[in-house]
């Protein structure tokens, strides 16, 4: 009797040192923690119990529209104990360079509901670039498995704009007020003063009419119909003044738009303005001229 016993005693210590015995059952509990086992792998040979996060953008290659963009991964879980608290570190890499350049690793950022976001720093991306990033979770310092790796474009450069041929320009923007600031801060040698010298109104005139045309053709990249306006319905072309087609506004009809203040005042510098009029009396109605196709390749 006392040998059964210590028989059965043997067995249950032997059954709590591998795994814990239930209180009176001599049945082995259910594992919860740890998350981290040393003597276990996952399948990529990390030890963390934890499913792999998983990257929902940027993505897919897309071009993103600026140079810091938010990373997003949907939070992983712990295998044994979904309330584990982990974080996750970021991965970026530069697609082509040199196998293994890592461009950025982020300090391992602690999980909040089901997502986690990475703000790439300014100063680390280059445009027109190829860029993939990953992720893993991370629990009291071991890592877990990596997600898949997935890439995104940077921007491409801004084209240089050309004193001389006055097509569409880059323009984060695309509202008008946006569009006139662009084309202000882009050509400021076509705003200066010209009273002195010779020719001073038809280099005034030039200048103007270049600036128009710029400015039609970058609202028309941006979405916008614009056109040259037909003075007083004549075959004179407005100089200052363009027509903006839509169907919202009064009466979602064509509208003038006033693009200078004072443009013929040759002792002052040039300013634009985005001056938008229904018809009125006051200022005539608008009369549209169509500006043709535009390259738009490259500014968007």
């Amino acid at each position: 009797m006392e040998l059964r016993k210590l028989a059965a005693c043997t067995v249950c210590l032997v059954t709590i040192a591998a795994a814990g015995c239930a209180d009176g059952t001599g049945q082995a509990l259910t594992p919860t923690l740890p998350t981290v086992d040393a003597a276990l792998s996952n399948a990529d040979g990390t030890k963390l119990k934890a499913s792999a996060p998983r990257p929902m953008s940027p993505l897919s290659a897309v071009r993103i529209s600026n140079l810091t963009p938010q990373l997003v991964l949907q939070n992983g879980s712990g295998s044994f104990d979904p309330s584990a608290a982990l974080s996750y570190v970021f991965e970026v890499f530069e697609v082509g360079a040199a196998p293994g350049a890592l461009v950025i690793k982020s300090d391992p950022i602690p999980s909040a509901g089901s997502q986690t976001t990475f703000d790439v720093p300014s100063n680390t991306l280059q445009v027109n670039k190829t860029y993939a990033w990953r992720s893993y979770a991370v629990y009291a310092g071991v890592p877990g498995s990596i997600s898949d790796t997935v890439s995104f474009r940077t921007p491409l450069p801004a084209p240089v704009a050309n004193s001389n041929v006055p097509g569409p320009i880059f323009c984060a923007g695309n509202t008008g007020p946006q569009i006139i600031a662009c084309v202000s801060a882009a050509f400021p040698e076509r705003r200066v003063a010209t009273n002195t010298g010779d020719f001073s109104d038809e280099r005034r005139y030039r200048n103007m009419e270049f600036l128009r045309d710029v400015i039609i053709a970058t609202g028309k990249c941006k979405g916008l119909n614009l056109g040259r306006n037909n003075k007083r319905g004549g075959p004179e072309i407005s100089r200052d003044f363009i027509v903006y087609r839509s169907n919202t506004g009064k009466n979602g009809r064509d509208r003038g738009v006033d693009i200078a203040s004072g443009y013929d005042d040759t002792k002052t510098s040039l300013k634009l303005t985005w001056q938008l009029f229904d018809g009125d009396r006051n200022w005539g109605h608008p009369f549209y001229n169509d500006f043709g196709p535009v390259d738009c390749a490259g500014l968007n």
